[in-house]
C-alpha cells in the first residue's frame, strides 16, 4: 500500500468515514510483515500531515508519550525534528496502530454481527410516538404500529418495513433513495412528505402525499404520486386506486388528534377505535357494521365519538371496562 493511501485511509477512520472494505485493506496492511520498517519509512510524511482536528486531551497524551521516550533528549534548547526524533515517533505510532489493528479487526467482526440485526420501535394500542432515522428522517408512529430498520440503515440504502401507520419527512439524499415496505406495497422516495396506512387487519394499504414525488410499486404494478394524491392498494385483489385529495389535513389529521372519516364503515371506525384507546368494540347485528359514517371530530374522546356517530344514525353504544357494545335504538 502506497504511504498517501495508508494516511487516507487512517484519517477515513479518525473521521469514521470509513467502509468496511477499506477496513479490511487497513487491516491486512497492519498485519503484514515488515511494519516497523514501514512505519520508519512514512513516519515523517504521517506526521507532517496529521489531521489538526485531534482533540487537546489526545495531543497532550501523545506530547507525554513522546516526552517520556525522549528522555534526556529534552535538554536540548532549540528543538529540531530529526530522525531520531522520528524513531521515537514510529515507535509510538506503532504501539497506537498494533492497538488500532486489534480494534479495526474488532470493528470488522461487529460490522459483520451486525448485518442482520434490526433496529426496532413499537407503539402500543393508544400510544402515539415519534423518532429520528439517522440519517435526519422524521417519522411520526400511530396507535398499534411498528418500524423496523437494519442497523446498516443509511450506509448503502435507506429501507424502512412498516406495520401500521406513520408519516414521514425524508431527509433529502439524491444519492440514496428512502423506501418504505408495507404490507406487500412498497413506497420509495428521495426527499419528501408522505403518509403510509398498512395495518395487517386491513384490506387495504394507502399512501398519501404531501409534497414532493413517491413511486409506489409492488410486484405487478408501479404508479408515480404527485402531491395531493392518494393509492390505495387491495390486497387482496392486487389493484391498485389513485385519487385525489382534496383537503391535505387528511393526509396527515392523526397527527393532529384530529379523527377524519370519509364514506368509512363502523366496522372500519371500530377497528381504528380499538387501536386508540385500546378497547374491543363489539356489535349487535351486521348491519350496524355496515353504516357508513362521514366527518372529522377533533374532541375526540371515547364517549363524544360515540355520541357524534349516533346523531347521524339510531344507536346506542354502552361502555364497560375495555368493552364497548353497539346496539341499534329503534324510534
Amino acid at each position: 500500500m502506497k504511504p498517501e493511501k495508508f494516511i487516507l485511509l487512517l484519517e477515513k477512520f479518525f473521521h469514521k468515514e470509513i467502509t468496511r472494505e477499506e477496513i479490511k485493506e487497513l487491516t491486512g496492511w497492519i498485519q503484514q510483515s515488515g511494519l516497523r520498517k514501514n512505519f520508519e519509512a512514512h513516519c515523517k510524511e504521517m506526521w507532517e500531515q496529521a489531521s489538526s482536528e485531534i482533540d487537546k486531551e489526545t495531543q497532550e497524551e501523545i506530547w507525554r508519550a513522546i516526552k517520556q521516550k525522549m528522555g534526556n533528549y529534552q535538554k536540548y534548547k532549540y528543538f529540531s525534528i530529526s530522525p531520531t526524533v522520528y524513531r521515537i515517533a514510529a515507535s509510538i505510532l506503532l504501539a497506537v496502530c498494533l492497538g488500532l489493528g486489534i480494534y479495526i479487526f474488532r470493528s470488522d467482526m461487529a460490522y459483520k454481527n451486525m448485518e442482520n440485526e434490526m433496529v426496532e420501535t413499537v407503539v402500543d394500542r393508544g400510544q402515539k410516538a415519534s423518532l429520528t432515522l439517522p440519517d435526519g428522517t422524521k417519522v411520526w408512529l400511530n396507535s398499534a404500529t411498528k418500524l423496523t430498520y437494519n442497523s446498516n440503515y443509511n450506509r448503502k440504502e435507506r429501507m424502512v418495513q412498516l406495520e401500521g401507520e406513520a408519516y414521514f419527512e425524508v431527509a433529502k439524499n439524491p444519492e440514496k433513495k428512502f423506501t418504505v415496505s408495507c404490507n406487500g406495497l412498497n413506497i420509495e422516495a428521495l426527499g419528501t412528505s408522505f403518509n403510509v396506512k398498512g395495518y395487517y387487519t386491513d384490506e387495504t394499504v394507502s399512501t398519501s402525499l404531501l409534497e414532493g414525488k413517491v413511486r409506489v410499486y409492488n410486484d405487478k404494478n408501479s404508479i408515480l404520486l404527485a402531491p395531493q394524491q392518494q393509492l390505495s392498494y387491495n390486497k387482496t385483489t392486487n389493484d391498485f386506486t389513485q385519487t385525489e385529495i382534496k383537503d391535505t389535513r387528511e393526509i396527515d389529521f392523526w397527527r393532529r388528534n384530529i379523527l377524519f372519516f370519509k364514506s368509512a364503515s363502523l366496522e372500519e371506525i371500530a377497528k381504528t377505535l380499538e387501536r386508540m384507546y385500546g378497547i374491543t368494540v363489539v356489535f349487535e347485528t351486521q348491519e350496524l357494521k355496515d353504516i357508513p359514517f362521514s366527518g372529522s371530530i377533533r374532541n375526540n374522546s371515547l364517549s363524544n365519538v360515540f355520541h357524534i356517530i349516533s346523531l347521524t344514525y339510531p344507536l346506542k353504544y354502552k361502555l364497560e371496562k375495555d368493552t364497548v357494545t353497539i346496539t341499534s335504538d329503534p324510534i
